[in-house]
């Protein structure tokens, strides 16, 4: 059996255009740009919709939205099961803030949930189901489960970005990364999927 997790970060929401870091489940809902953004990423993920067999979500409303939002351009017709393993990295007396009054590393000893913390999280929400899985979550906490696949410290990982709607690949099981943060799927991965 394949296993592969396919995680795709939340599009553009509110919280992003007021530039704050938020781990509210609600009041930051996607941007028209967001919602553009998640349709896109289902249309670029659509040539694989047949082998999709579960799709997990963070509770925050931003990434349930994205969810609905790429599986309607898949044409998927798929239950959205909320995991709270995928949801956003706990930000303490930090949440709601300005991204540039945000810790930049260490944040463990600021009360923000550490970093290596947001991968393990990560990545026993990516084994707990085997198959072919779509999973929605948060920039943090996917750059989190692949630096700890990838056996890198926070600091060393800084340049890596997930952007919004962006598509990471990995098999959790092998510990191997197929993409991270892509806008685009290659005609290899897709091969790598249906095959």
């Amino acid at each position: 059996m394949k296993n592969l997790a396919i995680l795709i970060r939340h599009g553009e929401s509110l919280a992003n255009a007021k530039n704050i870091v938020s781990e509210d489940l609600e009041g930051h809902p996607l941007t028209e740009k967001g919602i553009k953004q998640s349709l896109k990423t289902g249309g670029v993920i659509s040539p694989i919709s047949n082998k999709i067999e579960h799709v997990y979500s963070s509770p925050v409303q931003r990434t349930r939205e994205t969810a609905l939002n790429v599986m309607e351009a898949m044409n998927l017709e798929k239950t959205v099961e909320i995991d709270n393993l995928l949801t956003e990295t706990a930000f303490g007396k930090y949440n709601n803030v300005k991204f540039e009054d945000f810790p930049k590393f260490h944040k463990k000893e600021f009360g923000i949930e550490p970093f290596e913390d947001n991968g393990k999280r990560m990545l026993h929400a990516t084994r707990k189901h085997e198959g072919i899985n779509l999973y929605f979550s948060h920039a943090l906490p996917i750059k989190a489960l692949i630096c700890n696949l990838l056996e890198l410290e926070e600091e060393d990982a800084s340049g890596i970005k997930i952007e919004n709607a962006s598509i990471t690949v990995i098999d959790p099981f092998e510990e191997r990364v197929y993409s991270i943060g892509s806008l685009f799927i290659s005609e290899k991965l897709i091969k790598l999927i249906i095959s």
